[in-house]
């Protein structure tokens, strides 16, 4: 069994072994999530920005109109668009990312923050794991924001080659008394590396914005949303599928609003 095929095993590991930091809030900053092996194999397979769609969100927002995020949903109907080898790979990659240890490593791990907010015990909460691929371009940013209540968990990883993008890190941020926010600790963005925490009222991370002469900011997402029953988690699955179809057929659509 290859890297690849070990993917979630080596990563649940990482989180396992990885200790909370509990500054501005409960949070993992991941050295080598990714077996080093694996890392130039990820890079080589990132899709051709042909496959990306626009993520609407008032940050991102250029102004010619354009946004500065981009997105991959590894969807299967999406990932069936890529070429064969990288078609593969992400089918492969998908699956890992969503690997019950995964999930498992990262309850355990973020516990008290998920029985804190939801107000049950831990064996009672289901989440569902969504992966995606984001490409930010020059004039990206986020502002200072503590995510939707709808997230679990938010985790993400560093897809640069090299520490040339170093500066480009998320930021966490503790709010003072008087509503005002620190300067922010820095995640910086380095090679296969990255961050997760919980989400919460006080989970409060920005990214300050991008140069025009910055790189292309890669990185993989995996989001934890809580499970919304049965119905509603079948809609959103139908959905993404059919997005996928319509993508496959008629090109990349139209851009859809930020969640």
């Amino acid at each position: 069994m290859g890297a690849l095929e070990k993917a979630g095993q080596y990563l649940s590991d990482r989180i396992h072994d990885t200790p909370l930091r509990p500054c501005p809030f409960d949070h993992l900053a991941l050295v080598s999530p990714f077996d080093p092996a694996l890392y130039p194999d990820i890079l080589e397979n990132l899709p051709d920005g042909k496959y990306y769609r626009e993520l609407r969100h008032s940050d991102a927002l250029l102004p010619d109109g354009r946004s500065a995020r981009l997105k991959f949903d590894l969807l299967p109907a999406n990932i069936e668009r890529l070429p064969g080898s990288q078609r593969t790979f992400w089918r492969e990659m998908a699956c890992q990312m969503k690997s019950p240890l995964v999930q498992a490593a990262y309850k355990e791990k973020f516990s008290t923050n998920l029985q804190r907010v939801v107000g049950r015990q831990l064996a009672k909460i289901k989440i569902n794991s969504f992966p995606v691929l984001f490409r930010d371009i020059a004039g990206y940013k986020i502002n200072i924001h503590p995510d939707s209540a709808r997230k679990a968990l938010t985790t993400q990883y560093y897809l640069p080659a090299d520490e040339s993008q170093i500066h480009l890190g998320t930021l966490l941020h503790e709010r003072r008394d008087d509503g005002s926010f620190d300067e922010g600790t820095v995640v910086p963005f380095m090679p296969n590396s990255g961050y997760a925490f919980g989400v919460n009222p006080e989970s409060w991370h920005s990214v300050r914005q991008m140069n025009p002469d910055d790189k292309p900011r890669n990185t993989l997402m995996n989001i934890f949303y809580y499970d919304r029953g049965w119905v509603y988690e079948s809609l959103k699955s139908a959905r993404g599928h059919l997005r996928g179809l319509y993508d496959r057929v008629w090109g990349t659509t139209s851009p859809e609003e930020y969640e």
